[in-house]
């Protein structure tokens, strides 16, 4: 077998007289082979004792020996093989069955190039191929011989390919091959189509707006502390949420809130007056304002105003809810006796 490009120039002199020798006492094939369709690539019968290509045309006998060239001007060309292959085979097979290995009709073992996954000189002798039913080929008719990169322990080829040409076989062995050409390998299976559609809508409906009070109905505000010397206590109410499902209107809505004096728990003419109550709008715990959400500002303990805007949506805005907190801040003026102090802090949800 070949092992470099010189072994062919040395070769030169030789090559007429080998062809003639393997060729001369055959008969010629009476009518062309079909050429080949589906291999990966061109492959050209070269002689395997000089890598010299064997003439288009040419009779051989079925032993006699013959290599796949993958460019028969170059011999240091290979084919190249891919990372997925495992094996190399060599085969004949029915036509158009050649990229089905369980389909050949007999085949045998080659391999790669060494330190590659490439294959250089397979040898494609149809007598060499000792697996399978080497004696119906023999026997006649149209085949395909060559090689493929395999994988799945030789159940299918890989994506390196198979690459063939085609042979028809007389009684008895003799056979031509038909002449190289400039190949395409089959498109990969695609397709298309078009699916018309079609669906009834209804007309979307309003929901309702509703406001979902906290959790924990009374809000008892933290430890009061001296700040500037005024007994100062500061609390949540917790989370509450506006949902709005009006999903075609979009109207918009606005949030208030109001409070009462505080009165002593034990005495009631004690009181602390509702403006030392202040309100401050906040997203809840965790959330986000949604865009088109507006805190107003906050009512400052002191000097709050009651009733006063809390929060508002704004029209044509979709806010399918909005979690709210209310921050609280109770100072009670310097003449206010200790003691516990109650109160009612109403929010008003309202549409725009």
């Amino acid at each position: 077998m070949l092992k470099s490009a010189a072994i062919r120039v040395a070769a030169v002199g030789v090559v007429a007289a080998a062809l003639i020798a393997g060729t001369s006492s055959l008969a010629q094939a009476a009518t062309p082979v079909d050429p080949t369709v589906g291999s990966a690539g061109p492959v050209y019968v070269g002689d395997a004792n000089d890598g010299s290509r064997i003439a288009d045309g040419a009779t051989l006998d079925f032993d006699y020996a013959v290599i796949a060239l993958a460019d028969p001007s170059d011999l240091s060309a290979v084919y190249t093989g891919s990372a997925d292959a495992t094996s190399v085979e060599t085969f004949i097979s029915p036509r158009g069955s050649e990229s089905n290995p369980a389909a050949w009709t007999a085949w045998s073992t080659s391999g790669f190039l060494t330190g590659t996954q490439n294959v250089q000189y397979p040898t494609i002798t149809p007598g060499s191929q000792i697996n399978g039913n080497q004696n119906a080929v023999r026997a006649g008719g149209n085949w395909s011989i060559g090689f493929a990169f395999l994988k799945d322990n030789n159940l299918h080829v890989a994506g390196g390919g198979v690459y063939f040409t085609n042979i028809t076989v007389a009684a008895g062995g003799d056979y031509q091959f038909a002449t190289p050409t400039t190949v395409t390998p089959p498109p990969p299976a695609s397709g298309s189509f078009d699916q018309n559609l079609s669906a009834t809508t209804i007309d979307a409906q309003d929901g309702t707006l509703n406001l979902v009070a906290p959790a924990n109905a009374t809000t008892t505000l933290g430890t009061a502390t001296l700040v500037n010397n005024l007994s100062t206590s500061t609390g949540n109410i917790g989370k509450f949420t506006v949902q709005d499902g009006r999903v075609v209107t979009h109207k918009g809505w606005d949030l208030t809130t109001s409070v009462t004096d505080f009165t002593n728990s034990a005495d009631n003419t004690k009181t602390i007056d509702k403006k030392n109550l202040g309100v401050a709008a906040v997203a809840a715990a965790g959330t986000t304002l949604p865009a088109g959400v507006t805190l107003a500002a906050a009512q400052v303990a002191g000097s709050a105003v009651n009733p006063a805007p809390f929060a508002s949506a704004a029209a044509g805005t979709a806010i399918a809810s909005t979690d709210l907190d209310a921050a609280l801040t109770l100072v009670a003026p310097a003449n206010t006796p200790a003691g516990t102090y109650t109160a009612k802090l109403t929010v008003t949800l309202a549409s725009k």
